[in-house]
């Protein structure tokens, strides 16, 4: 099978909305963490640097207000009681584990990881292994809601939300 062949495939299960979702969701990801670094939320050093997110939500935490409108404490709550599984193995086999948060981690933590967890799961190619995971409606729900989220973030910081508006040459 050729990668052409993977994707022939692949997108006889998934519908056009749900691509068009995933690739918006890789774009909006990606060019975040873009902005997080050339707003100075890296770490890293010569050799590698990388996106600091725990930075960034630091410095967003106390103006992040999820009762801004109904949409957004909607998304909010969704990802924190529903939040996405993590890939494990388990007696050599593939598998699913909930996320387990600490009992006094904020909010706005729980929601940064996983949005983390998310695109890990996704571009790491847990949603993609062979079978189709049955949960397919959540799948889209929790890229939706990360993207909301994602989108008020940018609302809250000029410089990131600069960099990420920043025309692409």
């Amino acid at each position: 099978m050729t990668t052409k062949t993977f994707i022939e495939k692949l997108n006889m299960t998934i519908t056009v909305e749900g691509q068009t979702l995933m690739l918006d969701f890789f774009i909006i990801f990606s060019r975040f963490e873009c902005a997080l670094k050339t707003s100075n939320f890296s770490s890293g050093d010569a050799d590698k640097v990388s996106a600091n997110w725990d930075t960034f939500i630091a410095s967003i935490r106390n103006t992040f207000n999820k009762e801004k409108n109904a949409q957004l404490r909607q998304a909010v709550d969704y990802l924190v009681q529903h939040p996405p599984r993590i890939q494990m193995i388990n007696n050599g086999q593939l598998g699913w584990r909930d996320r387990n948060f600490n009992l006094n981690e904020p909010e706005i933590n729980k929601l940064s990881l996983s949005i983390r967890d998310i695109r890990n799961n996704l571009f790491h190619g847990g949603k993609f292994s062979g079978h189709y995971q049955a949960d397919i409606s959540r799948n889209y729900i929790l890229l939706k809601n990360a993207i909301i989220i994602l989108n008020e973030w940018l609302s809250l910081n000029k410089q990131v939300r600069h960099n990420f508006l920043e025309t692409i040459s």
